[in-house]
């Protein structure tokens, strides 16, 4: 029978080791050459090294005094990415220069995003285009969306080299890759409906014009910066890897997506479109943020007449807050559409793209409420007399008068599509940002 002092003895832990203890090192030592042994035996990939072989390659290395480095990855799709751009770029400088855009059929007059010349006829340049505003407008559109893919892709070109010897940023390099191609696309998109559309009776462009050097020269560079970036994005998919806040997509922020798209579409078209127009007998009148539009009804010619030509500091200053706004929702709504494309994957960047959502639906209803304001409040402080103006003498209001600070009504003027499509998109993008806040 056991007492209880003896149970105790039998169930008290062995005394610790002594490690200093020579015998007991022999026992280690001896432990782990059978450790080792039984890893000789098992299968394992041709990656695999034990502690051991590591120690020991890495004597050897210290021992020729070589240095040990990380495999890099692939780099291909880079050099890929870093050629288009750079071709891209040296053809969008070229095409922002005084080269041809169009050449006359007969007589060889070329004409320009800054300047017309040849064919025996003066020099005429963009800027001194007097009698078709519309026309103006669109050669400097043309040639200022030029330069600024010139600009982009100039910052792609430094982005990719920094990124073939393993600098740089990825995502920077996408969006000046991206803005580049947009803003290629935008230039020679302006100068195709140029080359089609009215210029105040003067006949289209296609009708006596080819399209030259200058129109290719910005539709190879766009389609070269569509390439590179997409060739880009196959790599960063491809090479890098995911964060742990990288989760399954969803449905519904691919949705927030398009929505954003759909809404930026809405309000680019209509800042260009009409506001609020009216027919009167003879002519019929179109406001615009930029410009009105005078038209003939009897001989089909327009006369586009600037903002200034009201001569009301009130209504410029309301006009330009109208625009600068209208600006700033498209820049936010631009902003919130990046982040929301990360935020397919990475739910920290749902945030920021409701955040910049909300300031591009702010200043878009800023925008479009002082339009309101503009076509319901009558502006101007001085009275037109009998004689003044011929179109005030007429009755039809709303046209410039040419008196300083004159009255400005548009009594009687119906909404246009411009300003149906700058609420639309402010409604959608409202209904867009609740759905990406509620949904998980």
């Amino acid at each position: 029978m056991s007492t209880p002092e003896a149970k105790a003895a039998t169930d008290a832990p062995p005394p610790p080791k002594d490690y200093s203890d020579p015998v007991t090192q022999m026992d280690l030592e001896e432990e782990r050459r059978r450790v080792r042994a039984m890893e000789a035996t098992l299968p394992r990939p041709a990656w695999y090294s034990s502690d051991d072989e590591d120690s020991g390659a890495e004597d050897a290395i210290e021992e020729d005094g070589t240095e040990m480095r990380a495999p890099q990855e692939r780099r291909s799709l880079v050099h890929v990415y870093t050629i288009c751009v750079c071709i891209g770029f040296a053809l969008n400088l070229a095409a922002s220069c005084p080269v041809p855009w169009m050449r006359a059929a007969q007589g060889g007059r070329t004409y320009g995003v800054w300047r017309a010349t040849g064919g025996g006829a003066a020099d005429l340049e963009v800027t001194a285009i007097h009698d078709c505003s519309n026309e103006k407008q669109y050669w400097q559109a043309a040639g200022a969306f030029s330069v600024l893919a010139t600009f982009f892709a100039a910052g792609a070109v430094i982005s990719g080299i920094f990124l073939s010897v393993g600098r740089g940023h990825i995502g920077v390099s996408l969006a000046l890759g991206f803005y580049g191609m947009a803003q290629s696309l935008v230039s020679w998109a302006l100068a195709a409906a140029l080359f089609h559309h009215y210029r105040c009776g003067k006949g289209t462009y296609s009708s006596f014009a080819r399209l030259d050097a200058g129109f290719a020269l910005t539709l190879v560079a766009c389609a070269l910066h569509l390439v590179g970036t997409a060739v880009l994005f196959v790599h960063f998919a491809t090479y890098y890897t995911k964060s742990v806040h990288f989760g399954k997509p969803h449905a519904y922020r691919f949705l927030f997506v398009a929505l954003l798209v759909v809404v930026m579409l809405f309000w680019c078209v209509g800042s260009a479109y009409t506001q609020w127009h009216r027919t009167f007998p003879l002519v019929k009148v179109r406001v615009t943020m930029w410009h009105v539009e005078v038209y003939d009804r009897a001989s089909r010619l327009s006369t586009f007449l600037g903002r200034r030509e009201y001569g009301s500091t009130i209504f410029i200053a309301r006009m330009k807050v109208v625009a600068g706004f209208n600006i700033m929702s498209l820049i936010f709504a631009g902003l919130a559409l990046f982040t929301a494309m990360a935020a397919c994957f990475n739910h920290k960047q749902r945030r920021n793209s409701n955040i910049l959502a909300v300031i591009a639906w702010l200043t878009s209803f800023i925008s479009w409420i002082v339009l309101l304001v503009v076509r319901h409040r009558p502006i101007g402080t001085v009275a037109v007399a009998a004689g003044e103006s011929f179109w005030y003498d007429l009755g039809y209001n709303g046209i410039p008068t040419g008196v300083a600070n004159g009255q400005i009504s548009y009594k009687g003027y119906a909404m246009g599509d411009g300003f149906a499509l700058i609420v639309t998109g402010w409604a959608l993008l409202l209904v867009a940002t609740v759905i990406n806040c509620v949904i998980p």
